[in-house]
């Protein structure tokens, strides 16, 4: 068995574990050949001194996944289904933002909706924050949120 077979057989639960994490259901082989491609560079480019291996393994997968999430999102006409995860990653890009993607998202959110969508993705504020400025319970944000994201889980990016 080679070594890279044993590093395959050793982090293939980590790998199905990212996929999962990520709440990838479309092209699951593609993100697994991703996460291969990932060990493998990692195994060339891991430096002893620099930290333990396997931590360097998380973070070459997590980010090889992202980034093609990330990328498929921006070029295809695809149809992202939105999670209070995944909302950062994909909004996290101010290319995405400057591109109107915001925009089409705020068009089918009620006020409120928007103020958690605004507050919470754009500006980086945590719950609690807007709720105190709105001066309802965490709890009512928490629903707008819900309410939020079950619309833009249906919506079509385009």
């Amino acid at each position: 068995m080679s070594s890279f077979a044993k590093l395959e057989k050793t982090y293939r639960p980590m790998i199905i574990s990212m996929i999962k994490k990520l709440h990838v259901t479309k092209e699951w082989d593609e993100y697994y050949q991703i996460g291969l491609i990932a060990l493998w560079e990692a195994s060339c480019q891991f430096e002893k001194e620099k930290g333990s291996f396997s931590s360097f393994v998380y973070k070459k997968v997590y980010w090889a996944m992202v980034s093609h999430l990330r990328r498929q999102c921006h070029r295809k006409k695809w149809e992202c289904a939105l999670t209070d995860g995944l909302i950062h990653i994909l909004f996290d890009d101010r290319t995405i933002y400057k591109e109107g993607i915001v925009e089409q998202a705020l068009k089918s959110l009620t006020e409120r909706q928007k103020k958690w969508l605004i507050g919470y993705i754009i500006e980086g504020k945590s719950l609690k924050a807007i709720a105190e400025e709105e001066g309802v319970a965490v709890g009512t944000v928490k629903q707008w949120r819900v309410e939020a994201l079950k619309k833009l889980r249906k919506q079509r990016w385009e």
